[in-house]
């Protein structure tokens, strides 16, 4: 016999009385995102399996690409995690020739850019961190994910970084196109 066995019988009631879905575990609506590989996304796998060969050799590169497309995905679940927290639509995300991307659309607020924005480099650092406590092999993967964040968060064009840079200089109202033409007439 083992220990609270006498509440076996009210436990099993409960069960059979309580029908548990995801849902409630996580209340809010859970979107469905699609996931597309564009034709030139096979063209970073690739790159990924070759990278990851030239780092391992044959017998472990494999799963090192493998790996590195994985955490090129988890990326990109960073930025859709706080989108959707955020209550900002995410349309797709997926891989092309120049790596994972996500299509969302903007947020009403700097706050909330900067938050989606560094929310990828944020995963690629939480995965490093762990990592570099392992073997060889997972240091260099935590290298890797360590050079994913470092590199996004520099600001270059469809970068993280410059999103980042962008919803911290932005103008908080939008100035006028035209300043002479935006004024009213004088008298």
């Amino acid at each position: 016999m083992y220990p609270f066995a006498h509440l076996s019988g009210p436990i099993q009631e409960y069960r059979a009385s309580y029908q548990w879905t995801p849902r409630e575990a996580f209340p809010m609506p859970m979107p469905n995102i699609p996931f597309r590989v564009h034709p030139s996304g096979w063209i970073a796998t690739v790159l990924c399996f070759l990278l990851g060969i030239w780092v391992d050799g044959r017998r472990l590169g494999p799963l090192f690409g493998a790996l590195l497309i994985a955490s090129l995905l988890l990326h990109e679940a960073g930025h859709m995690l706080a989108a959707v927290l955020l209550r900002v639509p995410v349309r797709e995300f997926g891989l092309r020739a120049l790596g994972a991307y996500t299509r969302r659309a903007q947020s009403g607020s700097r706050r909330d850019e900067i938050l989606i924005a560094a929310a990828g480099p944020l995963i690629n650092l939480l995965v490093a961190i762990p990592l570099f406590f392992g073997r060889t092999f997972c240091i260099q993967l935590a290298l890797g994910n360590l050079a994913l964040c470092v590199v996004n968060l520099i600001p270059l064009p469809s970068s993280d970084g410059l999103r980042i840079v962008r919803a911290v200089w932005r103008p908080s109202t939008p100035a006028p196109l035209v300043p002479a033409l935006s004024q009213p007439p004088s008298q």
